[in-house]
């Protein structure tokens, strides 16, 4: 039975990102360093298995991570920020701590009062509206699928502890009909401010007309409401629109009418397309 692979980030020679696969903080590292054209290998983890490799990583506090982390939802300590993901070790021993330093690294700061937005409402929303019909009695075993890549010894394990992990998440997310429809409106509430901006900047995030830092941010956090047809590019296995629910079919099909979700959807369609 093989183990997942681990790796020693002082002796690397090309940077490591380290990954729950299918988390769309991650896909935003993700898509920064391809679009940016720097090469990685990518370290992917099961949740809840992924928790003792990155405590060990982000062992030193200065290697913790800034960003929203689960547990914020439900009031958990801010000491689980020690087993966040992603973080990204580069050769040398730096470390990238979370979603924001490597899309900075990759392309560029991006806006503080967007930042802020993203990290702090759009992605917590996201994040618990996306678990609330995932962890559902009828939709729990679509995590199987989406970690079907992962190592042999990984699979066995979910196997037997999925049910347990698959709990405790719902607790820490604080998963409820209450919240899950504080986060839609949320999510709604900002699509309708990035369409009005997107109008206001003749059709595009980025002054260039390219994917920059803001576009990637916004269209990766945001994209497990529209559902991508290429989200993780090749990373991970995401179920398809028609396995959720009719609920959260609907509600993907009310964002994807959204002037911010048609621009998700174009914006991943030239995902294929290297940075100029």
């Amino acid at each position: 039975m093989l183990m997942p692979k681990s790796f020693d980030p002082r002796s690397i020679r090309k940077p490591h990102l380290v990954t729950i696969p299918y988390s769309h903080y991650c896909e935003v590292s993700r898509w920064a360093l391809e679009h940016a054209g720097i090469e990685f290998e990518e370290v992917p983890y099961v949740p809840g298995y992924h928790a003792k490799a990155v405590g060990r990583l982000r062992r030193d506090k200065a290697d913790r991570s800034e960003s929203s982390y689960v547990g914020q939802e439900s009031g958990v300590h801010g000491g689980r920020r020690k087993y966040a993901v992603p973080l990204l070790c580069l050769p040398g021993g730096r470390i990238l701590k979370d979603s924001w330093e490597i899309l900075e690294y990759a392309l560029g700061a991006l806006d503080e009062d967007w930042k802020r937005v993203f990290d702090q409402e759009l992605g917590i929303a996201v994040r618990q509206l996306g678990y609330h019909y995932l962890l559902a009695p009828d939709s729990r075993h679509l995590i199987q699928g989406m970690i079907s890549s992962s190592s042999l010894y990984e699979r066995v394990l979910w196997f037997f502890v999925g049910d347990k992990v698959m709990d405790g998440m719902r607790q820490l997310l604080a998963i409820n009909s209450e919240n899950a429809e504080r986060a839609r409106a949320t999510v709604l509430r900002i699509f309708e401010a990035i369409g009005e901006l997107l109008k206001d900047r003749g059709g595009s995030l980025d002054p260039q007309g390219a994917l920059g830092a803001m576009d990637i941010a916004f269209c990766s956090l945001g994209a497990l409401c529209v559902m991508p047809d290429n989200f993780g590019n090749g990373a991970v296995e995401m179920p398809g629109l028609d396995d959720f629910s009719q609920e959260y079919q609907a509600f993907i099909q009310e964002c994807r009418a959204t002037a911010a979700g048609n621009y998700i959807l174009k914006s991943y369609e030239r995902r294929a397309v290297p940075a100029s």
